[in-house]
């Protein structure tokens, strides 16, 4: 079980520096904000903002344009599967590391989240709103940064 683990959080850093490495900053490249390969920074969850004391470091994820999503929920990586049609959104959470953290809270709440039955997404303003219905279960601000080509 422990070399599971390690082996776990090995692929987790891994991950986290490959991505934390392939970025740039928006601005520079003129970019709008776009649903795909941008890191979204987690602002609210189920329309309350989070407190960034209740995580290790900033959650965000990512879409790719491949269909794949993956990100970062305060103290564990997630990944996953979406699927996009104009402002129609439909994600699925495939795995997730499970390191324990001092505060779990937020990060439980997160994967609820990512569980729910998600339907739609808008961007305003480097916003973005991801819907279960028509109820709002996140919220997140553009980074700045963007993948790398």
């Amino acid at each position: 079980m422990t070399k599971k683990l390690l082996i776990l959080a090995i692929a987790a850093s891994l991950v986290l520096v490959f991505f934390g490495c392939k970025t740039t900053k928006k601005a520079a490249q003129g970019k709008t904000s776009s649903l795909v390969d941008t890191q979204w920074q987690l602002e609210a969850l189920y329309g309350k903002p989070i407190d960034p004391g209740t995580a290790m470091a900033q959650p965000y994820i990512i879409f790719q344009e491949d269909g794949n999503t993956n990100g970062y929920l305060g103290c564990n990586i997630f990944f996953g599967t979406y699927y996009q049609k104009k402002q129609k959104l439909q994600m699925e959470l495939t795995s997730a590391s499970k390191k324990l953290c001092p505060q779990m809270d937020m990060e439980r709440l997160f994967i609820k989240g990512l569980r729910e039955n998600i339907t739609s997404f808008s961007i305003k303003d480097s916003t973005l709103i991801i819907y279960a219905d028509k109820t709002e279960i996140f919220r997140f601000k553009d980074s700045g940064k963007v993948l790398d080509e």
